[in-house]
């Protein structure tokens, strides 16, 4: 495992902008007080909150590279690191709607464990200052208003990230969460 320390250097080393390496410091905290919550009151999760931390603190780093999903190309680069253990808590979803739009319906681009599922409602939950889910969606779609495809990705995709948020809320016990 590596510290959050050289996760940052990772970030910096791939040419990640101080602006987003900010949001992911954002993220990696709120990740890993949600998951330090969440292990403490369900002992039988299996929930690493440094491996969240860290894999939260990393989940972007795919944006260093301009072609491809950049959460696809996250994994590429954890895996191209070493960091197999973190490539496959990185996914957070936002690539599944897109997909969609283009009939691909691919269930892996999906967060599928419990810490997978707290670094991508974590990464809803902070732009550059902490915000709600719902701030958040509505945050993206006026950011992608020219864009119509990302529009109805976004709007297909709060069903899935309500339910996320209900999921965490429960294991959570609402410590941690607005």
């Amino acid at each position: 495992m590596i510290s959050p320390e050289q996760g940052v250097e990772l970030l910096e080393k791939h040419g990640i902008s101080e602006r987003r390496i900010r949001h992911s410091l954002g993220v990696a905290e709120i990740a890993h007080g949600l998951a330090v919550e969440i292990a403490s009151r369900n002992p039988g999760i299996n929930v690493n909150p440094e491996k969240v931390r860290i894999a939260a603190l990393l989940h972007d780093i795919g944006r260093s590279r301009k072609a491809g999903d950049h959460v696809l190309n996250s994994i590429a680069i954890l895996r191209e690191e070493g960091l197999d253990d973190l490539a496959e808590i990185v996914m957070h979803g936002s690539a599944y709607e897109e997909a969609l739009l283009r009939g691909i319906d691919d269930p892996s681009l999906l967060p599928d464990s419990t810490e997978n599922k707290i670094v991508a409602y974590a990464d809803t939950r902070f732009r550059l200052s902490g915000i709600t889910m719902q701030e958040r969606l509505a945050e993206a779609a006026q950011r992608r208003a020219d864009k119509p495809d990302k529009i109805k990705a976004i709007d297909m995709a709060r069903p899935r990230y309500q339910a996320l948020e209900e999921e965490l809320r429960a294991l959570a016990g609402n410590a941690g969460m607005p």
